[in-house]
């Protein structure tokens, strides 16, 4: 993701985390592609979240689109109520991606995905929780759909 459409999902992202706060929950930042890595552990102040959100740049963590490590890295949190998935490729390997998000099911977590460009729709579909927590968009609707995409959390996280 580069250029305006990296811009989007920036945006996106903040707006998101200031609706997830308000609604009581943390918030954290995981990057995805050659591998994954997260860019800030869960906080309620979504300013500092922010603040990382802003440093990022393209290229931090490679150019492909490895999905499962995205999961099994949020995995790694033991109280994780919702995963949003947002990408403009398709996954390196879907079976992996599909297992490792099986895994975050079944501990009850939300998955929301949020694709554009070359995402692949229909395997997004079978990704998220349930099917209408996935979300084709232009690159033009990204940030809308991301902010969007926090309506779909619970009033209250506890």
């Amino acid at each position: 993701m580069a250029g305006d459409k990296l811009e989007q999902a920036k945006s996106g992202a903040v707006d998101f985390a200031n609706s997830a706060s308000a609604k009581g929950y943390a918030t954290a930042l995981a990057v995805f592609a050659d591998r994954a890595a997260i860019v800030c552990d869960p906080v309620a102040d979504s300013s500092l979240l922010a603040r990382k959100i802003a440093k990022l740049s393209v290229g931090i963590v490679g150019g492909s689109t490895d999905l499962a490590a995205g999961f099994v890295l949020a995995s790694k949190f033991a109280a994780l109520a919702a995963v949003v998935v947002v990408t403009d490729g398709a996954s390196n390997d879907n079976k992996a991606a599909f297992d490792s998000a099986a895994i975050l099911k079944r501990r009850g977590v939300e998955i929301i995905c949020i694709g554009t460009d070359d995402a692949d729709r229909a395997f997004l579909a079978l990704l998220a929780t349930r099917s209408e927590l996935a979300t084709y968009v232009s690159a033009e609707n990204l940030r809308f759909a991301m902010t969007e995409a926090s309506r779909m959390l619970r009033e209250d996280s506890q």
